[in-house]
């Protein structure tokens, strides 16, 4: 077990392990979005075979679509970032809280995004089906085929390759993944915050909790309408980005039902400390009734051994422990750690 230590920037203390932990999160979250992205537009997809006289793929090409790829990356991507903001500026807290707060949920929808693009890049390139503006695309050669003789993506003449091998990533919907992916988790946020689920019949913050997910379902369904995807690659692709989202709140975040939270994020993670303090390590500094409320939201969710905290009570010199900062917090989690 590696022995932790403190970072201290002006009046802020860091545990080192857990300063460390989160930012190898954020390099394989980055890197994963990238390599995603950089791979769904160079590696080829798996050409499907087709028959030129399916009316299905016959469907006519638009050069522009309702809402391109720019657009898509500020709904899915941007939005989220200013609600996380937003909450982080008007909660009341203290400053180091609505940070963490801020961080946390941004981190969240890092990692969000980044799993459910490695997943539909994956899958459209496995599956290599064809999508309905697919002929446009290819610009085929038109020969006298028996109807039930299949043809393959040699008979394309388009000279702008990029544009066949889009033509062949049906599925699943790319667009539907990524923007309710994004919409879920800031759905999840505004119930959380705003208390959505506390039995008091207010309508307006149910309009305000599923507008997110309306827009998602807006611009899923344009797939459709510019005739890039079917209504199954749409279907799909919006169940997988809310399971990711889904998902990936509530490893940040716990949940909207739980009303005592306020919408507050799970405390930092701290290495070997699970065993007692109920995973609260003293990343900040608490507010009595702050520090009491934090104890509340992970009760459930930590593992709390009483005979390790009555047997470690007491330094090496039979005195208490007084916890005052960062510093004497990892002391002591070591003491432990080393007991």
């Amino acid at each position: 077990m590696f022995r932790d230590w403190s970072l201290s920037f002006r009046t802020i203390q860091l545990s080192g392990l857990t300063t460390i932990s989160y930012a190898v999160d954020v390099v394989i979250y980055l890197t994963m979005l990238i390599l995603s992205a950089t791979l769904g537009r160079i590696v080829p997809p798996r050409y499907q075979e087709f028959s030129i006289y399916d009316i299905s793929i016959r469907y006519t090409y638009f050069p522009n679509v309702t809402v391109p790829v720019w657009l898509l990356a500020i709904i899915a991507g941007g939005i989220p970032f200013l609600q996380f903001g937003a909450f982080a500026i008007f909660t009341r807290a203290s400053l180091r809280r609505r940070f963490w707060d801020f961080f946390a949920g941004n981190l969240c929808l890092l990692g969000a995004l980044a799993t459910q693009l490695w997943a539909v890049v994956l899958l459209k390139n496995i599956t290599g089906l064809p999508r309905p503006d697919m002929m446009d695309r290819c610009q085929p050669i038109f020969q006298e085929l028996d109807i039930t003789q299949l043809s393959t993506v040699e008979i394309c003449l388009q000279p702008d390759w990029n544009l066949v091998m889009e033509g062949f990533r049906a599925f699943p919907s790319g667009h539907a993944s990524t923007v309710f992916c994004g919409m879920v988790i800031t759905s999840l946020n505004f119930a959380a915050h705003l208390q959505t689920f506390d039995q008091r019949n207010n309508s307006f913050k149910v309009f305000l909790t599923i507008s997110p997910t309306l827009i998602a379902a807006f611009v899923a369904g344009t797939r459709v309408s510019d005739n890039r995807h079917y209504l199954r690659d749409v279907v799909f692709g919006s169940m997988l980005g809310a399971f990711v989202g889904f998902a990936y709140y509530h490893q940040y975040y716990p949940s909207v039902f739980n009303l005592r939270n306020r919408g507050r994020a799970f405390p930092p993670r701290r290495f070997g400390i699970n065993r007692f303090l109920r995973n609260v390590g003293g990343f900040w500094t608490f507010s009595e009734g702050e520090q009491i409320n934090d104890l509340n939201l992970v009760e459930e969710r930590s593992l709390n051994n009483d005979d390790v905290e009555k047997r470690l009570a007491l330094n090496s010199n039979g005195e208490a422990w007084r916890v005052r900062d960062m510093q004497d917090n990892i002391h002591y989690v070591n003491n432990v750690l080393s007991s």
